[in-house]
């Protein structure tokens, strides 16, 4: 048969890092933008979520959006680490090596600390806190403690903790960046949350005050 042109050559996997970078910066980005929205034109999102102009909102599609991102985000990293993995490096093998272990056991400490973070969060502010009911009219509390007492942002660091430690505990290397592009995208994202998309006072406030 005829050779395939170049452009007719079926995809890698795993993707070359740009374009993995590129594909995984896509199906990862939109949970920021959607939580930064909630969170800056909480009105308009309420308006568009048909959860009323005031009072309490039914936090139903809330805990839905935030499952979905979940489920998208398990996906990926599965999407992305099954082609990398080598399945049939024997396991022995692997705890032979002192590199690895060592890899290992910093990626179960991130693990630890990110989930720590996390438990942390739910515990201080509960579910409702944690999936924007402040905004949506429900009372939570100001917590002034532990985690915010060390950290602006708990939650956020935790989540990037947790993808950092997976990927380091079973990285090949210590210098392969390539094998990090998750742990690189989340990075991005939740940098964007915590400075600019979840960042300030709610701009749908400050136009409030303005008229």
């Amino acid at each position: 048969p005829p050779a395939r042109a170049p452009h007719e050559l079926p995809m890698q996997w795993p993707l070359p890092f740009p374009q993995a970078l590129a594909l995984y910066g896509t199906v990862l980005g939109p949970e920021r933008l959607v939580y930064g929205f909630v969170y800056h034109y909480t009105p308009s999102f309420r308006r568009v979520a048909g959860l009323g102009a005031t009072g309490k909102a039914d936090l139903t599609i809330m805990h839905t959006l935030v499952s979905t991102f979940k489920v998208i985000q398990v996906c990926a990293v599965a999407s992305d680490l099954g082609p990398k993995i080598n399945w049939s490096l024997p396991l022995e093998r692997m705890l032979a090596d002192e590199s690895a272990l060592a890899r290992l056991a910093i990626g179960v400490i991130l693990v630890a600390l990110g989930q720590l973070l996390n438990i942390s969060i739910y515990r201080a502010i509960g579910s409702v806190g944690v999936h924007y009911g402040h905004q949506l009219g429900h009372h939570v509390p100001w917590c002034t403690g532990w985690p915010f007492t060390s950290l602006d942002n708990p939650q956020y660091i935790g989540v990037v903790l947790t993808f950092w430690g997976i990927y380091l505990a079973l990285a090949p290397s210590w210098t392969d960046y390539e094998w990090f592009t998750i742990p690189i995208v989340i990075s991005f994202w939740y940098t964007m949350s915590c400075n600019i998309l979840e960042a300030g006072t709610p701009r749908h406030t400050i136009v409030a005050k303005k008229q």
